[in-house]
């Protein structure tokens, strides 16, 4: 179009001359450039991700670590679990037994292993069997370890203990206060608003009334496995061996059919009297005293007792037929109504083991019309705790209790009427004596369970 038109002017128009810019030198340069850029974003990116990889992987690390760890601590302390069964099934088996060196080993599902060893003997000078066990767990190298000291229970922990899985009429009301642990084979019946401080378990199930309101501060289990008290015959061959041991005491039968001992405690002895059926003393029968320093706490009679008195010492008494309490039996370090005093040593045990009695009987005396106090734990081994004719008469004030209660068949203390209101026997005012625990009266039956009497961590790992 630029030539034709210039033509027409007459003359001649040339095309423009494309040119071609050359950069030379520089263009290479900002190439390079460019091509470093890209490169340094490339590494950072890189670099970036290698980082995060790393710390992905070490984040896995720590996680996992945190995990084995854990779980190194709970496979231990199911190590302590494992040692408190291997202890219980030693002490049924073999009671003079000596665990102390004792290995024992076991892994877990999911992996992990413990290793628990019976490392020492925590109460060498006592009779109740104590031991130091130290427990490790492992997973995948991660080690935890733990130490507690375990001791044998007896059944005096228990202040309320009824053997009989039929209920044995152990109604619970308002006003009633249990401060330690309730046991019942039975089911648990409540008539009102009792209170319960400790654990409460029965073989059957909670019966509670329309319109009760019980308080149970640490719950209650039903349908749990049953306890049984020990039998007569293991009765014979433990308690009633000790006390034919040196250090022992044992009152053998006097001879006339229902002849019994009246035992009065006078502080750091007791007084024995023998008397026949007719309540008239036996011609030629020996008063005895006993002393119980130097002895090792348990005392065996043959026949019926009656007993009262205050104890300054620990003593286990065992009975092969019936227990009547004709008045207080109280502590040494106590204040009446008030209980052990904070720093009270003594500790009684009392345990009705006839085959064909085996009760304890608190008797319509003169003085147990007007409260009776009681300190220590009794076992009616082979029937019942009971109030005589407390379903007759005026009200007798409370039965205050420190200590337990543990019968077979049933424990009456009081009868009501239909609106559950006390017509007759005694008001219970009981307290529990924790000191039971670890203080409990000298050569109590065992009860099947190893307990926790101290637990803590070993930081560092002791390893052998």
């Amino acid at each position: 179009m630029s030539t034709y038109w210039g033509l027409l002017r007459g003359h001649t128009v040339r095309s423009p001359r494309r040119r071609t810019l050359s950069l030379g030198p520089f263009a290479l340069s900002v190439r390079g450039s460019a091509l470093v850029a890209v490169m340094g974003i490339i590494t950072a990116v890189l670099l970036v991700g290698v980082a995060i990889f790393i710390l992905g992987h070490s984040e896995g690390d720590v996680v996992e670590y945190a995990v084995d760890d854990s779980r190194a601590f709970y496979i231990a302390e199911g190590g302590l679990e494992r040692a408190r069964a291997y202890l219980t099934a030693l002490e049924e088996a073999d009671p003079n037994a000596n665990p102390i060196g004792q290995i024992i080993e076991g892994s877990v599902p999911g992996g992990g292993s413990y290793s628990v060893e019976i490392a020492e003997d925590a109460n060498p000078y006592g009779w109740l069997d104590a031991y130091e066990v130290v427990s490790t767990g492992e997973k995948d190298g991660v080690l935890r370890q733990v130490k507690a000291t375990v001791i044998a229970e007896t059944f005096a922990i228990y202040q309320w203990f009824i053997g009989s899985t039929g209920g044995g009429f152990s109604w619970f009301r308002t006003g009633e206060r249990f401060e330690g642990p309730v046991h019942l084979n039975g089911n648990i019946d409540v008539d009102g608003d009792p209170w319960f401080g400790g654990i409460v378990r029965a073989g059957g199930h909670a019966n509670i009334l329309q319109g009760s309101n019980p308080t149970f501060e640490r719950g209650y289990e039903e349908f749990v496995e049953k306890v049984d008290l020990p039998s007569r015959s293991e009765l014979l061959s433990t308690l009633r061996a000790k006390s034919e041991e040196v250090g022992g005491k044992r009152f053998e039968r006097i001879g006339p059919q229902g002849a019994y001992w009246k035992v009065e405690l006078q502080g750091d002895h007791l007084s024995a009297a023998p008397y026949d059926k007719f309540d008239d003393p036996i011609p030629g029968g020996l008063v005895v005293n006993y002393d119980f320093a130097g002895t090792n706490g348990v005392i065996w009679f043959d026949d019926d007792i009656e007993l009262q008195g205050v104890l300054d010492g620990e003593i286990t008494i065992g009975v092969d037929g019936d227990v009547h309490i004709v008045g207080d039996v109280t502590y040494a370090d106590s204040t009446p109504g008030n209980g052990p005093g904070p720093n009270c040593d003594d500790v009684l045990g009392v345990i009705a083991g006839g085959s064909s009695r085996g009760n304890i009987i608190i008797d319509r005396t003169d003085d147990n019309m007007n409260d009776c106090e009681l300190h220590g734990v009794f076992m009616a081994l082979q029937n019942t705790i009971e109030a005589e004719d407390y379903q007759h008469y005026q009200p007798r004030g409370d039965l205050i209790l420190y200590g337990g209660l543990m019968a077979q068949s049933a424990i009456h203390i009081a009868d009501y009427n239909n609106g559950g209101v006390l017509k007759s026997g005694y008001y219970r005012n009981y307290h529990y004596d924790s000191r039971v625990m670890t203080l409990p009266p000298p050569f109590f039956p065992f009860a099947s369970n190893f307990s926790l009497a101290t637990w803590e961590e070993v930081v560092p790992v002791v390893v052998s």
